[in-house]
């Protein structure tokens, strides 16, 4: 059950009669969950954004009781955002519509709103061998959540499901999926299935008729939540939530997918194919597919180069490739290069999210360094602006001997995923880390491998880190005499980690409730 949260009386004006009885009146309602993942209760503003065509409208209004006022406003047809605030100024819930909505006179126009809540799934590796060669067997997990309306640390314990591989978020809706995996050889394998989640509360529905088939590697889901693209390692989907019907789009490992609602309304997809988990070696050129879900055409291969990810907002579609280090748009016929960034063959754009005409893009460097720059989409002659950057070092420590540790610095550092939460308040990305020691004899330091992989979700206005979570810290030792054994994975200022190994797991895909990507 929902519950129109708040109503907003917006008098048409801009034309003849403008402040008479005849300028009627628009009802804004926003739709708010009856249920403990309800936005809590302390909001004190919202925040009106109204898009037409390029030109943005923001109104800000005070909350009384369950009813604000926005005051005038020209008749016109315009998408919504909405954004309930705290007396911080923070967002503790967001929406918006899926479609234009026309301000006509007596019409009623709804925007389901919901908690900003990032979701990362992925799969656990242990080893349980007895010597020195390690020994894997793999596991599903259940998702881990961070909502950041609420501002807790994550430590692995809140949870979603019990064998989620990926989490998908259509507009207000929210969707698992789930998928056996190999226990020695880590592949995701057999059929997968699709679960609704309830946002109000986070409980599974029934499992949907349809299933996909391929490991699966990424989806997404439509603003209005009528449909899924789900990428695998061997096929393109599209999934019907109204029937919970699977169909086969083209044939291909597709690890990069989007939804955008081109201006005729129509659904379409973007996606990436030969892709692979990692970003393109350059050597082997990736494939930039489109893929129309309604209105007709057939999915087609639109360019081919070193495509690493793509992004969707307000209808249009863009891309990153890593060995030009440019930034552009793509329709279905063309691509068309809009911007540089990074430099190409020493800093790497691997990753890409877009919001109002601002593109965040993940870039990689030597050595072993990874940043979040932010470009305009809008003035193109303005260079793009680093919101962070870090090079990635691990400490480790001895258990027993607290004063003994030892420091790394990665051998390789990748962004896996990114994406925009709150309509822009807050980027979320995802790294992952490959740490190599040699043995030091002379103070006892065995050879170690370690890996280690990371949330961090960012303020976008000032690029501090609101949240940074490791999920996985675990490689191998090769103790031999002498050396030094017991060590752990020691936590940087501010990060928070998995509260015991049965909490932890890899990061095969992030996603925000009402996420950009």
């Amino acid at each position: 059950m929902k519950w129109p949260g708040v109503l907003a009386l917006l008098g048409a004006c801009g034309g003849p009669g403008a402040g008479s009885p005849d300028a009627g009146e628009v009802s804004l309602v926003l739709d708010i969950p009856d249920g403990p993942l309800a936005p809590p209760m302390g909001y004190t503003t919202v925040e009106i954004v109204l898009h037409d065509g390029m030109r943005d409208t923001t109104r800000t209004a005070t909350v009384t009781g369950s009813s604000f006022e926005l005051g005038t406003i020209d008749p016109t047809t315009v998408s919504i955002e909405a954004t309930l605030r705290n007396s911080s100024g923070a967002a503790v819930g967001y929406g918006r519509t899926a479609t234009a909505a026309a301000f006509a006179s007596g019409a009623q126009i709804v925007v389901p709103v919901r908690r900003p809540i990032a979701y990362i799934a992925g799969t656990v590796s242990r080893d349980v061998s007895t010597g020195q060669i390690p020994d894997l067997r793999w596991t599903e997990a259940p998702a881990t959540f961070s909502d950041l309306s609420i501002g807790a640390n994550l430590d692995g314990k809140t949870q979603v499901g019990s064998q989620t591989v990926l989490m998908v978020a259509a507009g207000p809706s929210l969707y698992m999926i789930t998928q056996a995996i190999g226990n020695t050889s880590g592949l995701l394998t057999g059929p997968a299935n699709l679960v609704p989640v309830s946002t109000s509360d986070h409980q599974l529905g029934a499992a949907m008729a349809g299933s996909l088939a391929g490991g699966v590697l990424d989806g997404a889901g439509s603003d209005d939540g009528a449909a899924l693209v789900v990428g695998t390692a061997t096929q393109l989907f599209a999934v019907d939530t109204a029937t919970g019907m699977t169909r086969v789009l083209t044939d291909g490992s597709f690890a990069r997918v989007a939804i955008l609602m081109t201006a005729t309304g129509e659904l379409a997809a973007v996606a990436i194919k030969n892709r692979g988990t990692t970003a393109p070696t350059c050597a082997t050129p990736t494939e930039l597919w489109w893929a129309p879900l309604s209105g007709g055409g057939t999915p087609h291969k639109v360019a081919t180069g070193g495509f690493s990810d793509i992004a969707t907002d307000r209808g249009r579609a863009y891309y990153v490739d890593a060995c030009k280090a440019e930034l552009g748009e793509l329709t279905a016929e063309t691509t068309t290069t809009l911007r540089t960034v990074g430099v190409a063959g020493s800093q790497t754009p691997t990753a890409l999210a877009v919001s109002n005409f601002q593109a965040y893009v993940g870039v990689e460097s030597s050595p072993s360094t990874t940043s979040l720059q932010v470009a305009s989409l809008i003035d193109l002659t303005d260079p793009p602006r680093t919101l962070w950057t870090e090079a990635a070092q691990q400490v480790l420590d001895v258990v027993k001997l607290p004063e003994v540790r030892r420091q790394l610095d990665a051998s390789s550092v990748a962004v896996d995923h990114l994406e925009i939460g709150a309509g822009g308040d807050y980027i979320a990305l995802t790294t992952s880390a490959h740490f190599r020691g040699l043995e030091l004899v002379q103070v006892g330091f065995p050879e170690m491998t370690i890996d280690t992989e990371e949330l961090r979700v960012f303020d976008a206005a000032t690029g501090g880190i609101v949240q940074r979570y490791r999920s996985w810290c675990d490689g191998v030792l090769v103790i031999r005499g002498g050396d030094i054994s017991g060590w752990e994975c020691a936590l940087s200022a501010g990060q928070t980690a998995a509260a015991a190994d049965m909490y932890e797991h890899h990061l095969n895909s992030m996603t925000f409730q009402f996420g950009k990507k």
